[in-house]
């Protein structure tokens, strides 16, 4: 081999030696042919580059000798299974099948938590809020319509379905607070459950009230920390339903077979606590009940503390009773058709129970006027 040629680099002397003399001497005159390479290999040099370099060179060496056997090699004794086609390096096959066995198992296990991530968002309950001092429309997935009055949240399922593409038996929401449904006819039942009791309908329009502020103590005002945020559902909470059109019915959501229905327009029913007897349907003026549609106010016989609990949630502000003030659970009733001002129905009010009220810092303060007033 000439001086001027580079050495041949390690991995062609190692795959020399597998050669007979006669082949090494064929291939390092090749390879003084060839003139070495542009520079000495490293050790980051592909072996397979080189080889498939010299071969394109000299494609006899890559030929099958006609015997059979390897190129400048001695026969074998015993005949043996066909030789390779080629005598280039070939990179173990089952590296590439367990890489590829690993891709496919990396993507499942991604299809797989993708899938059940979207389940599991899709499952979450649809729910709508009418914060206090505004009120909120909300579109139902089967056409029907929900109104919602201040400081009332309403939830439901998703397309009103079980699963993906699958109808529930039923359409039903939840509901806290105070809402006017117009539902549309279907095949399935709506159903609206509160705290307290089930209505039942299938196309019909009427009122719900179910707010917690009816059954709360007498001094739930007196506390200035209270805020007037709405409160969490009180399980004791009743609920008030007032038919407008059409035919519903109510009963204790613990006790599903007490049912009342309400038929004709204007009746009202209502469920004093989860296991209680809905009262049977009695005569009501609508306009007490839909006074808040319209941006009005009103409270039929309803307790003070009740009637500003409404007030809070009406105005988002906070009113608290002072120690002076008596009989805070005595019946009051009050109408405006239109919307009026938190200062003119507090006015009304102190007017009707010999009453004064006075700013604070966060809202107002009632307190007993003074005598001889």
């Amino acid at each position: 081999m000439s001086n001027d040629t580079p050495s041949l680099p390690d991995f062609l002397e190692e795959r020399l030696q597998e050669e007979s003399p006669e082949g090494r001497s064929s291939l390092g005159a090749v390879w003084e042919l060839l003139g070495g390479a542009d520079a000495p290999a490293t050790e980051e040099a592909d072996p397979d580059a080189a080889w498939d370099a010299l071969t394109e060179a000299h494609p006899e060496l890559d030929a099958t000798p006609a015997n059979g056997t390897a190129s400048g090699t001695a026969p074998q004794t015993e005949q043996t299974e066909a030789a390779p086609k080629s005598r280039r390096r070939q990179r173990p096959a089952h590296r590439s099948r367990r890489a590829h066995s690993w891709r496919v198992a990396i993507g499942l296990a991604v299809a797989t938590l993708v899938l059940a991530g979207g389940l599991w968002l899709w499952r979450q309950p649809v729910t709508i809020t009418a914060p206090p001092g505004q009120q909120r429309t909300a579109a139902l997935p089967d056409g029907s319509t929900a109104h919602l009055n201040s400081g009332t949240t309403l939830t439901y399922r998703r397309g009103f379905q079980s699963w993906p593409f699958v109808d529930a038996a039923r359409r039903a929401v939840e509901l806290g607070g105070e809402a006017f449904f117009e539902v549309e006819d279907g095949d399935r039942p709506f159903l609206i459950e509160t705290a307290s009791a089930e209505v039942a309908v299938t196309g019909t329009r009427f009122n719900v009230r179910a707010r917690p502020g009816n059954a709360r103590p007498e001094n739930a005002h007196r506390d200035d920390a209270r805020s007037a945020a709405p409160r969490s559902a009180d399980p004791a909470a009743a609920t008030e339903v007032t038919l407008v059109a059409g035919r519903v019915e109510v009963a204790a959501r613990t006790r599903p077979e007490r049912r009342v229905v309400l038929s004709e327009p204007g009746a009202r029913s209502q469920v004093a606590g989860p296991d209680a007897t809905p009262t049977p349907p009695e005569r009501a003026a609508p306009k007490y009940a839909l006074a808040w549609r319209n941006g009005g106010f009103a409270a039929q016989a309803r307790p003070l503390t009740s009637v500003l609990q409404d007030l809070e949630r009406r105005f988002d502000a906070t009113l608290r009773l002072h120690d002076s003030v008596e009989e805070t659970r005595a019946p009051v009733s009050l109408y405006y058709p239109e919307a009026p001002d938190l200062e003119t129905i507090l006015h009304d009010l102190c007017t009707a129970r010999n009453l004064n009220y006075r700013p604070t810092s966060r809202g107002f303060e009632l307190f007993a006027a003074p005598a001889g007033r």
